[in-house]
């Protein structure tokens, strides 16, 4: 196998090739070392449902500009290299969290493009309240038919992007959902790609604040036992903007998770 890989006219042994699709610049992994399932051409954007308004979101357009957007990108670009290696196997997870102009979604769709044209994994993006507007839209059919709609391509996908978690007010019912929708994605060691615009505190920082304030933590937002569970799957990133840089104190690291160790490692 590897004399094929050493004789290939196209990368040269490397296993990767630079590529360009409709202007945007991505690392793909070769033809020499990839299944011939779809057309190499196949733009990532298009395959994950990733709206046109993130088109031109790629890891090579990002620019940072506080030092959490450097760490955010640093952790982005460790993740997609070393993504075969180990988050296709632990299922370990990234949650982007930030409030607005902060560049959660643009990176957490450039990764997940990066994935879709590298690895050639099965990507979904979804937006948190048109995912849970479809599933309630789409919930009497699928009943009916047993077709599996839109709750079992965020089950399924190999890499998923949910964008804005918790921006939707949260029912028994969503709740319901939501957690299972992440829980089977856990079990089954499924990366998750999270934004949310609401800061991540523990329950007893949330419980000590006023009313107001405990409504822009995420805790309160998607409750504990959500939160909990993302805690288990997923890095916490945080992402601020020059702004908040100026007003707040030092931001808070990323999450401690053993996953973040391998991320940060050189």
């Amino acid at each position: 196998m590897a004399a094929v890989r050493l004789s290939c006219r196209h990368c040269g042994g490397a296993g990767f090739v630079h590529v360009v699709i409709e202007g945007r610049e991505f690392v793909r992994r070769c033809v020499c070392r990839q299944p011939h399932d779809r057309p190499a051409s196949a733009d990532p954007f298009d395959l994950a449902c990733i709206p046109p308004r993130y088109h031109r979101c790629t890891l090579a357009s990002f620019a940072a500009r506080t030092p959490t957007q450097t760490a955010a990108y640093s952790i982005a670009a460790r993740y997609c290299e070393r993504f075969a290696q180990e988050r296709g196997a632990t299922g370990l997870g990234l949650v982007f969290h930030g409030g607005p102009g902060t560049g959660k979604t643009h990176i957490a769709v450039a990764v997940l493009a990066e994935l879709v044209a590298t690895h050639r994994v099965r990507g979904r993006f979804w937006e948190f309240a048109a995912l849970l507007n479809e599933i309630t839209r789409s919930y009497g059919a699928i009943a009916r038919s047993g077709a599996s709609g839109p709750l079992e391509s965020a089950i399924a996908a190999d890499v998923l992007v949910l964008d804005d978690l918790g921006t939707r007010k949260m029912t028994d019912w969503a709740d319901d959902t939501l957690f299972d929708v992440l829980n089977q994605r856990y079990m089954t060691c499924r990366p998750t790609l999270i934004t949310t615009p609401y800061e991540d505190v523990d329950p007893e920082t949330a419980r000590e604040a006023d009313a107001m304030q405990r409504m822009e933590f995420l805790t309160e937002r998607i409750g504990a036992r959500l939160r909990s569970r993302l805690r288990e799957m997923c890095v916490f990133v945080p992402m601020e903007t020059p702004a908040e840089r100026k007003a707040r104190k030092p931001p808070r690291k990323p999450s401690t998770l053993v996953g973040l160790r391998r991320l940060t490692e050189p």
